[in-house]
């Protein structure tokens, strides 16, 4: 009888664990509840519902309140589009990816199966923690060599934000210094005016009546953003209606003052794509947007073929709630969280082979910059960053299939790259003042290592042996010229350029400031029409071997570059500008993809005194066609000739 008893026990035991992780159970103040498809993570601070065929959160509470759109599959998801066309995961398998008394990691696999739009295994994973205000996320992204080929584009998640009829339920964006402000309600954007540019709408009523709004004005340099999102004042409940689209009550809190936040926060920026000057969405008009991988701005894709083996984790990355006493003080707060964040990074919980968090390595080194025509540039601040190879892979600014570590020099020059996955990279710098970038194959990461590089001396090559003049700062931005760091992120902002500027417009390099006299942008005048831009410059003397223009962009699209000297009967030379895509301008950005041009203009072409070099942006297709400059510079006396499309040095 005894030993029915101890058998019997035994059983129950097992049941118990292989079972009641289905049903419920509670982990020193993270509980886990299997209902159905659904799991539900609650630590009593936050709760979220998460419905694991499809890797989406359905529900995240806060305080009382609702922070996800009840509206339809207009939650919190991650979606793909490539040439295959758009695909949400589906039929995801659901297990423990970690599971201790103080946290609780889900996991929600899809693995690809023929029909599939896109050949990966993708594995979504949502993780809460004792006694924290918010959620975690990642992925894993896998193709087994027996997939067939496949692409990577747009690679992204969504939340959508918790709303009624009529009102967002926080109602403040928080993305930087240039773009915080009160927004628009949902009411408002019902009834605002559409126009030619779909994604562009403009306000007749509330907080923003009369200004246009659109989801590309609130894009950004990732690595510049530690938290953006959204914060508001919590109205009273009795205030709030259903939704009469789905006919769900939608609870915002019962009568607190306190304003709440709605955030990304990041506390690594290793996994996306191309690099430190990398743009996108951040925040927009009821959703905040994370593009893991982007193909807006000129951003890169890449394919993995039939018969590769590739796998890469993205993230992790928290979805932040907080409370505060106003959308300033939470946004403050957000951001302290975000160092928080940096300081525990990589994560001692993620388990995942891919991530490697105990075996990272570290490269350190003091960098020096020599520039005998400019002898005040100098280290501070230059961007340090280990990508992969340009031998096997494009430069690190068209790269998403690896790994990118940066770092931002020391006012001495010194830098410490940390956390970095062992293996061997390429040393990549570019500093404000320097046109192109310093590179060096060959670098090797070993676990648990510092690689000490010593010093590295960038002696920075100039196509001729003197500076005429120069125009702008290089910095792979248009920030310095008009419009550049107040209000480039306007809609239609290009609409007002001919009421603002001349056609032809001229610019004396002795007398103007770029940054009244020269525009952000230059497109089209008007419609058709294109636009000259002259610069005049004064010559004591011919040089005797001619000189070199360079023309350094931080983005273009469909640019056609004619160059005329001394002569607009007859161009002086023509090129498209490359890396030459993006749809900057339109979608409200400063910068896309760098590239530099180089070219000669022989004595002949030059005189003693005043001279004028004109410049038109010729694809007048559409009002889209531009060119931002970042720099341009006159050297004399060329060293060599010099190739027209070098695009780095």
């Amino acid at each position: 009888m005894i030993r029915y008893k101890g058998i019997q026990l035994f059983i129950h035991i097992l049941v118990y664990i292989i079972v009641f992780p289905a049903f419920g159970y509670c982990a020193d103040n993270v509980s886990v509840v299997r209902e159905g498809n659904d799991v539900i993570l609650d630590n009593g601070i936050v709760r979220a519902v998460i419905d694991t065929g499809r890797a989406e959160v359905t529900s995240l509470k806060y305080d009382g309140n609702e922070m996800v759109s009840q509206r339809g599959k207009k939650n919190i998801y991650f979606s793909m589009t490539t040439g295959a066309g758009y695909e949400r995961p589906g039929h995801c398998i659901y297990s423990f990816a970690n599971q201790t008394g103080e946290i609780a990691d889900i996991s929600c696999r899809k693995i690809y199966e023929s029909g599939d739009r896109h050949a990966w295994d993708i594995d979504i994973h949502y993780v809460m923690q004792k006694g924290l205000s918010g959620l975690y996320s990642y992925a894993i992204v896998s193709h087994r060599s027996d997939y067939p080929d496949v692409d990577m584009g747009e690679w992204r998640m969504v939340w959508w934000m918790g709303k009624d009829n009529n009102d967002y339920l926080l109602d403040t964006i928080c993305v930087d210094e240039l773009r915080n402000w009160k927004m628009a309600s949902f009411s408002d954007e019902v009834n605002a005016e559409r126009g030619g540019i779909k994604e562009i709408v403009k306000y007749t009523s509330g907080a923003r009546a009369g200004r246009y709004d659109c989801k590309y004005m609130y894009s950004a340099d990732y690595y510049k953003l530690d938290a953006y999102g959204f914060a508001g004042p919590v109205r009273d409940k009795t205030s709030l209606t259903s939704d009469v689209d789905i006919g769900l009550p939608v609870s915002n809190g019962a009568g607190s003052k306190n304003n709440i936040g709605a955030w990304i926060v990041l506390p690594s920026h290793e996994f996306f794509n191309d690099g430190p000057t990398k743009n996108d969405l951040t925040a927009a008009a009821g959703i905040i947007h994370l593009y893991l991988n982007t193909n807006h701005y000129n951003g890169s894709g890449f394919t993995i073929k039939n018969g590769q083996v590739w796998q890469k984790i993205y993230g992790p990355w928290l979805l932040y709630m907080n409370k505060e006493g106003s959308p300033d003080a939470c946004w403050k707060d957000a951001k302290k969280q975000a160092q928080l964040e940096r300081e525990k990074w990589p994560y001692e919980w993620v388990l995942s082979n891919e991530y490697q968090g105990q075996m990272r390595g570290a490269v350190k080194g003091k960098l020096i910059i020599k520039d005998k025509l400019k002898p005040d540039v100098d280290a501070k601040g230059a961007w340090v960053g280990l990508a992969l190879s340009e031998k096997e892979n494009r430069n690190w600014q068209f790269q998403g299939r690896g790994y990118q570590y940066w770092t931002k020099a020391k006012a001495n020059g010194e830098f410490v790259i940390e956390d970095v996955r062992a293996g061997d990279y390429t040393l990549y710098v570019f500093a404000d003042g320097v046109v192109g970038e310093y590179s060096k194959d060959g670098i090797k990461v070993w676990p648990r290592e510092t690689t000490k590089m010593g010093k590295i001396v960038w002696k920075v090559q100039h196509r001729g042996k003197k500076i005429s003049w120069e125009i702008g700062t290089p910095d792979r931005s248009a920030a310095e010229f008009r419009h550049g760091a107040t209000d480039y992120y306007e809609p239609y902002l290009f609409t007002k350029f001919a009421d603002e500027f001349s056609n032809p417009l001229e610019y004396y390099v002795s007398e103007n400031d770029w940054q009244e006299v020269l525009n952000y942008a230059h497109n089209p005048y008007k419609e058709k029409e294109p636009w000259k831009w002259r610069i005049y410059f004064s010559l004591e003397e011919v040089p005797l071997t001619g000189a070199v223009l360079t023309i350094a962009a931080a983005g273009a699209h469909q640019a056609h570059m004619y160059i005329y000297v001394n002569d607009e009967s007859k161009e002086f030379v023509k090129f498209y500008v490359e890396p030459n895509r993006g749809n900057g301008l339109i979608r409200e950005g400063i910068h896309a993809k760098y590239g530099v041009h180089y070219i000669n203009i022989p004595s002949g072409s030059l005189k003693k005194g005043q001279n004028v070099i004109t410049l038109v942006q010729a694809s007048v297709s559409g009002m889209g066609n531009h060119i931002m400059y970042d720099y341009i510079n006159m050297e004399l006396e060329p060293i060599d000739r010099c190739s027209l499309s070098g695009w780095r040095q």
